[in-house]
């Protein structure tokens, strides 16, 4: 059988893939110029056009192989001999190609995103007002604690890694599984014994297929594991992380750009989160007796998680506090009078931490938001849309809360 004439069908998919990353890659760079503020097409934003067309050709090639892969270990395993190991060596060279491709342009993909997350702004609202009405009293303890169990959280997956390779492990050598990925026809059932003195040899391809099954079955079982049973029987450790601002009365301001970012609401019902253990206890009970308001950011609403859109008005003083926020604490490394320039640095964490309240609680008649829900088109394409709100309202109000994740 010779396989060659299966070469320009692999080819044929790729170029169809090719377009299709380009078209995703335009998509995804939409929504990043819609999210920058841009005006006009740089060069920064040809450049994150490649990259993104790039990630997106990295994947489409990765599961063409592994396509390629699973199927020629399904129809032509059973039909491997010497003819068949003398016409793949040309499809083999073309499928070590591409897999090396494929390794090169993710790598890419890989820095991009963690060139990427580097530069995201994170700042801990802190709603907690002094009982002596000194805003230095206040315990900076829970804001650390909460910063600490966001830095743990951003390393969460809902796949195991260990148990996931201990998986795969378990299905390729106790059970055999690898024996599909032979070349001997004969053990194209795994579950055939094999002799002590025969040495088994593999096929690159059929081994690539054979891997590329146990290791998607693997990722399947943990899934819905993890949805079906550990998120609903042990924890949800995102509505756990949640539900720890609202304890903490700790509220968590995110710009991945510079003009998107996400909130989470973590201001307390109870107003006052730093009290005793019997303060505590009754506030809870009061919460779980429905005797406090929710928590939500909404008064009938328990939505506490939102995709943020900007103005640039609101990023521009932003941006004026925070900086000086940032000057001040490098002034305080560089100098050595650190007790006062941590005292400049203490008050312009509090003029930032201000600034943000009132615009949560829509106190800033020049910084107002208005909150609605994605649109379905917006959650496919995770590009929110500009939409008018009304006459009275468009040409006011351009900050948006997105609930929907």
């Amino acid at each position: 059988m010779n396989l060659e004439i299966y070469t320009p069908s692999v080819l044929i998919a790729l170029g169809v893939v090719s377009g299709l990353a380009v078209i995703v890659g335009l998509i995804q760079t939409c929504a990043w110029y819609s999210r920058t503020g841009k005006e006009i097409i740089d060069l920064p934003t040809l450049g994150k056009l490649l990259l993104h067309i790039l990630g997106t050709v990295s994947t489409l090639i990765f599961l063409v192989i592994a396509g390629v892969s699973v199927w020629w270990l399904i129809l032509f395993k059973i039909q491997y001999n010497g003819t068949f190991e003398s016409n793949i060596s040309t499809p083999q060279s073309t499928f070590k190609m591409l897999l090396i491709v494929s390794f090169i342009l993710k790598t890419v993909d890989i820095l991009h995103l963690i060139i990427r997350q580097s530069r995201i702004d994170i700042f801990f609202i802190d709603w907690e007002r002094s009982k002596s009405g000194t805003a230095n009293t206040v315990s900076a303890w829970r804001t650390c604690f909460v910063a600490n169990e966001f830095n743990e959280i951003q390393t969460f997956r809902r796949i195991h890694v260990a148990f996931h390779l201990l998986f795969t492990l378990f299905f390729l050598k106790v059970i055999n599984l690898e024996n599909i990925a032979s070349i001997d026809s004969r053990f194209a059932n795994a579950s055939l014994p094999i002799s002590s003195n025969y040495t088994m040899e593999y096929e690159s391809i059929f081994r690539s297929g054979t891997g590329f099954l146990v290791l998607l079955g693997t990722v399947f079982i943990q899934y819905f594991f993890y949805i079906l049973i550990y998120q609903r029987l042990v924890e949800d450790k995102i509505i756990n992380f949640v539900d720890l601002c609202s304890f903490s009365n700790i509220s968590i301001f995110i710009l991945d750009q510079n003009r998107h970012g996400y909130y989470i609401h973590g201001r307390s019902p109870h107003g006052i989160t730093d009290v005793n253990i019997k303060d505590m206890i009754m506030n809870l009970e009061r919460e779980s007796r429905l005797m406090s308001v929710g928590r939500g950011l909404e008064a009938n609403s328990p939505e506490q998680s939102f995709i943020m859109k900007i103005n640039r008005t609101f990023r521009s003083q932003y941006d004026l506090l925070f900086r000086k926020y940032d000057d001040y604490a490098r002034h305080r490394r560089a100098r050595d009078n650190k007790e006062y320039f941590t005292d400049i640095l203490l008050q312009s964490y509090q003029n930032l931490n201000k600034f943000l309240c009132a615009f949560i609680d829509h106190a800033l008649p020049t910084h107002q938001y208005v909150i609605r829900n994605r649109y379905f088109l917006e959650k496919v394409f995770n590009f929110e849309f500009q939409v008018a709100l009304g006459p009275d309202l468009t040409d006011t109000i351009d900050n948006f809360f997105f609930v929907g994740k």
